[in-house]
C-alpha cells in the first residue's frame, strides 16, 4: 500500500523516524541498521516501506533499499517471526550479515539476537535459505550474489 516514502526528516527517536511528505507526518520503524544510515533531521530522505495492517494498530516498517525490504518480508513468512521480531533481527546485524550467516549455516552467529531461542535460530536458517533459493530480481541474495547492493540517495532515479 505504501512502498516508499520521499520526503523531509522530522524528527528521530530511535527506532522511529518522523518524515514529512506533501504535509503529512509518517512514523516510521526502523532496525538499527538503517536509522543510523539516515541523514539528520531537516533533511531529505528515501525510505522503502512494508505496510502492516493489525487488529489493533497499521504500522510502517521502513528500510534504506528494496533488498533490505525483501529480506524483511521474507523473515515475516517464517513461522515464529513477526515484524517485532524481524525489526529485532535485523537491528542486531545487517542485512548482509544475516544472509551470509544463513548460507553458511552459522547458528551461532544468530545467538547474539534478541527473541530468539536455539530452536528458531535453527528454523530460521532452514527457513531462510530455502527462501533465499528461491528468490529472484531485486532480492538482497540475488544482488549479493552479483556484488550490487545498491543505497537510495534523494534525486536517485534507480530507486
Amino acid at each position: 500500500m505504501i512502498g516508499r516514502l520521499r520526503g523531509i526528516i522530522i524528527e528521530k527517536q530511535p527506532p522511529l523516524v518522523l518524515i514529512e511528505v506533501g504535509g503529512v507526518g509518517y512514523e516510521v520503524h526502523m532496525p538499527m541498521t538503517c536509522f543510523y544510515e539516515l541523514p539528520e533531521a531537516g533533511q531529505e530522505a528515501i525510505v522503502f516501506t512494508h505496510f502492516v495492517v493489525r487488529e489493533d494498530a497499521q504500522l510502517l516498517y521502513g528500510f534504506n533499499n528494496k533488498q533490505e525490504r525483501t529480506l524483511f518480508k521474507e523473515l515475516i513468512k517464517t513461522n515464529g517471526v513477526g515484524p517485532k521480531l524481524a525489526l529485532a533481527i535485523l537491528s542486531g546485524m545487517s542485512a548482509q550479515q544475516f544472509v551470509n550467516a544463513v548460507e553458511r549455516e552459522e547458528v551461532g552467529a544468530l545467538v547474539k539476537l534478541p527473541g530468539i531461542g536455539k530452536k528458531n535460530r535453527e528454523r530460521l536458517i532452514v527457513e531462510m535459505k530455502d527462501r533465499f533459493k528461491g528468490l529472484h530480481g531485486d532480492s538482497l541474495y540475488a544482488s549479493r550474489r552479483s556484488g550490487a547492493h545498491v543505497s537510495c540517495q534523494p534525486g536517485d532515479r534507480r530507486c
